[in-house]
């Protein structure tokens, strides 16, 4: 699983934990099938990657896609195999409707042809819960309180992202602020899941953020995880090689 970044707070001796824990591994804490085998990085091949010239869209796709911020250690691609279906819970406002519709049909236009989203009116495997902030115990780990909105995402061994939640607040934020985190989180279910400080423009960005729209580069680093040539459970190599096989093909 992997919540949100910037709306949250922990209570004090969980925080201390966390920060101790973190200092050892990055290991992310997420469901996973029992007989998952893990992508095993090969050292003889990290070395080879310093000379790639990295463009920009890569670069970021790598710290954003590649391990998420609360998780630790397992810097692998993760994906859908299969189709998005948002079932949709609570109480959106139209504003809500209207910012889901529009940001569906932008990634659609992203994804295109690879994956599409849909919003559903059966259960689905996202799951969009728009409740007040006293409800959001419901879903949170314990010893953790977060403030407007958070995901989790759930994924196999191999690296497929099976399952997905997103909670937005219904209370006690702007509409402008919940626009911005259905746009956040929706995004970052597909499997990019980190945050970044590069781009105050980007959806990813770290830091408090309002951003209504993604930047090119967003929309570049959406195109790459789903290219069909990046696949889930790859390493960053993985990545870099591919992409270098078909610089020097010219596709």
């Amino acid at each position: 699983m992997r919540p949100s970044k910037r709306f949250f707070r922990l209570i004090l001796p969980v925080s201390i934990l966390a920060l101790l824990w973190g200092c050892w591994s990055r290991e992310p804490r997420l469901p996973r099938e029992e007989n998952s085998v893990p992508v095993e990085i090969g050292t003889e091949k990290r070395s080879s990657r310093q000379a790639f010239h990295r463009p920009d869209h890569l670069r970021y796709f790598l710290e954003v896609a590649l391990g998420s911020e609360y998780g630790l250690g397992d810097f692998t691609v993760k994906k859908w195999a299969q189709d998005l279906q948002i079932e949709i819970m609570g109480a959106p406002t139209p504003e809500d409707y209207q910012t889901l519709n529009r940001v569906v049909q932008e990634l659609n236009e992203i994804l295109a042809p690879y994956r599409r989203i849909s919003i559903s009116s059966s259960p689905g495997n996202v799951q969009l819960y728009f409740i007040p902030h006293h409800e959001f115990y419901q879903f949170e780990p314990k010893g953790i309180v977060f403030s407007g909105g958070f995901f989790w995402d759930w994924w196999r061994g191999s690296g497929e992202i099976y399952r997905a939640r997103v909670v937005i607040a219904s209370d006690r934020i702007s509409q402008r602020l919940r626009n911005h985190l259905i746009r956040e989180e929706l995004t970052q279910v597909l499997g990019l899941m980190n945050d970044s400080m590069r781009y105050p423009e980007s959806i990813f960005y770290q830091a408090y953020s309002e951003v209504q729209q993604f930047s090119p580069l967003d929309k570049q680093v959406i195109r790459l995880l789903y290219n069909p040539n990046v696949l889930p459970g790859m390493a960053d190599f993985q990545v870099l090689d591919i992409l270098k096989e078909r610089m020097s093909s010219g596709n």
